[in-house]
């Protein structure tokens, strides 16, 4: 068997090595030069650059053991995660923890918060509120006050557009905690059970950023075997009654080539994967691809000349009078990340593909960047330089009101394919975590090497936080 796999992020890599392992041969098509799509690492002069904040966390026992074989367990250290709001002059812990809110909020502001929650808990007793968008989601659950702090202000700012007309998939996938109630008991009981969003050790390699777990796979591919075209574009996928019959791809520098593999299995982003089949979908189904978009995201990297800008591995800017909505030090992650004197800070900023902010060059993200973290007073005036820019058009999928019929068109489509499916993040159109991509791959490689189905589509599709 001959496996075409389109994709050199997680996912296609852990298809590729599973694959690869059962003795299968595999061709890896990658459009960038480089393989690890977004868990893709830079080396700037000393510093080690992630795209924005990465971590592994997983309660399946064997996806440690798997991550332990392919990068070694002595490659990676376990750290335990602070993430925190930065709001009102204050660091709020996220998730939630009950004690750090009473402690941080004014006792108005407390006041108000519980009476909201109460007035909306009474409200949805007489007259149940639909979890019809994430607005609803959050209110019915937090109350209003809590709602506009911590969770509407920053997503419609991430997303750029209101919280009216976003899933309340996102809410059920970010929010994992019932509601305020659950909040408070959770955090001062903590229970054994504690749900993911409490949970905070992870991993992460000593040495090369996160990138480190993505190079680790290309060496053992390379040493399988597995053939490996990087900075090589998907032409067309050619197909007739129901197969996949060949691969047309393209190298940089316009040399072209037809693969004829036995399956193909694509994580590429789903839109794009049907505007290169060869006949073309349907018209209805096209335009439902059409239809499904991402938020883009512009990392600003700067060098900060003190040993340590926080001591989070990322902070949340939720306030819109700020352009970054968040940053991370990768120096928390690793303190092979950066010199022991300096530091790097990544900023993002959301924004749609193309736009204003999608052409911004090194210099001018970096003067938002650091006018951005000097009015909050994480760093002083002369202490931080623009360092490095980078962009992912395909950062987020967009969760908006019809996103699900949408996709649900392209799936069903495929589906009637005998040897053509999608995986991943960008292939399932889901927002998930580098755990989730990874065991989408697995799985859909056991899938192929068992000959029978074993649903790779139903990994981080749960109500299950994703933080």
């Amino acid at each position: 068997m001959h496996v075409v796999v389109l994709g050199g992020g997680l996912a296609g890599l852990a298809a590729s090595y599973e694959l690869a392992k059962g003795g299968v041969q595999v061709t890896l098509v990658e459009r960038e030069p480089r393989i690890g799509g977004m868990a893709h690492s830079m080396q700037v002069g000393p510093f080690t650059l992630d795209h924005g904040p990465h971590r592994f966390h997983t309660r399946d026992q064997r996806l440690w053991d798997h991550l332990d074989e392919v990068v070694g367990a002595e490659n990676l250290g376990v750290r335990d995660r602070l993430s925190r709001i930065y709001l009102r002059g204050r660091f709020f812990n996220y998730p939630l923890v009950a004690k750090n809110v009473l402690r941080n909020l004014p006792l108005h502001l407390l006041a108000k918060a519980f009476a909201d929650y109460l007035a909306i808990r009474i409200r949805n007793q007489l007259r149940p509120i639909p979890d019809d968008c994430f607005e609803n989601w959050v209110t019915k659950r937090f109350g209003r006050t809590l709602y506009r702090m911590f969770f509407g202000t920053y997503t419609e700012k991430t997303w750029g557009m209101s919280c009216k007309v976003i899933s309340a998939d996102w809410a059920s996938q970010r929010i994992t905690l019932l509601n305020l109630w659950d909040t408070v008991k959770k955090t001062l009981l903590r229970p054994k059970d504690a749900p993911r969003t409490l949970v905070s050790e992870f991993k992460y390699p000593k040495t090369g950023g996160v990138g480190r777990i993505a190079e680790s796979y290309h060496a053992h591919l390379e040493r399988m075997g597995v053939r490996i075209l990087l900075g090589t574009s998907l032409e067309t996928v050619s197909h007739r009654e129901g197969r996949a019959t060949a691969v047309s791809v393209r190298r940089e520098g316009g040399e072209a080539e037809t693969i004829r593999p036995d399956v193909v299995v694509s994580t590429i982003p789903i839109n794009r994967l049907l505007e290169r089949l060869d006949p073309a979908p349907p018209e209805e189904v096209a335009a439902a691809m059409g239809r499904l978009r991402h938020v883009a995201i512009v990392f600003v990297y700067l060098e900060v000349a003190k040993p340590q800008v926080s001591p989070d591995h990322w902070v949340y800017l939720p306030e819109k009078h700020l352009t970054i909505h968040r940053i991370s030090e990768f120096k928390n992650f690793s303190e092979h990340c950066a010199p022991p004197d300096r530091t790097a800070i990544c900023a993002e900023i959301t924004c749609p593909y193309d736009g204003e902010i999608w052409n911004l060059d090194l210099a001018r993200g970096g003067a938002i960047a650091i006018r951005d973290l000097e009015t909050v007073g994480l760093i002083r005036p002369g202490e931080a330089k623009p360092l490095h820019l980078t962009k992912l058009r395909y950062a987020y999928p967009i969760y908006d009101l019809t996103y699900r019929e949408n996709l649900r068109r392209g799936l069903d489509y495929l589906k009637a394919f005998q040897n053509l499916d999608t995986t991943g993040r960008q292939g399932l159109f889901r927002y998930n975590n580098m755990d989730h991509s990874i065991a989408m791959g697995r799985k859909i490689a056991r899938s192929l090497l068992a000959g029978e189905s074993m649903d790779h589509e139903r990994i981080a599709a749960g109500h299950e936080y994703f933080g």
